[in-house]
């Protein structure tokens, strides 16, 4: 798979068409959030426990900021995890983008092309599955940089 991933990406290079995986920022904030709202208004099992419906969260633009600098900083620097190679934190690069809430909560996957494909992935781990369902987040904010995919949740 390695070897396909990097021959794509000197096809891209070569002709300029790396777009064509591209989810354009607009359509990853619109299915994002309903996806994630429609899993939190219907309720879920995560993992063996049952999450009862609870309410909708909101789109925060600077969640978005902080996942998409999370979701590039991974990509390029070819690293997968929630703390950088420069020690940052999930609440620190929510609070560099300008958020100030209280909370924050952060999933991230890789190697997934849509939406669809990367909820499908959180809904069935546990914890991201419980993230997703936290009432105590209020707010949402998500991105994808190539594979590269974060949700930032915050109150």
């Amino acid at each position: 798979m390695k070897k396909i991933i990097t021959f794509s990406v000197l096809l891209c290079l070569l002709f300029y068409s790396c777009k064509k995986d591209q989810v354009p920022a607009e359509n990853v904030r619109q299915e994002m959030l309903t996806a994630v709202n429609n899993l939190r208004t219907t309720g879920c099992t995560c993992g063996t426990t049952y999450m009862p419906p609870v309410p909708i969260a909101k789109w925060n633009d600077k969640l978005e900021v902080a996942a998409a600098e999370h979701a590039k900083d991974m990509s390029v620097n070819k690293y997968f995890d929630h703390i950088a190679p420069n020690g940052s934190s999930p609440i620190q690069r929510a609070q560099e983008a300008g958020y100030t809430g209280m909370y924050i909560g952060e999933n991230i996957g890789s190697g997934y092309n849509t939406v669809q494909q990367v909820m499908d992935a959180w809904k069935k781990s546990e914890d991201h599955c419980k993230a997703m369902m936290d009432s105590l987040y209020t707010e949402l904010g998500a991105a994808r940089y190539n594979t590269f995919w974060v949700q930032e949740f915050g109150q």
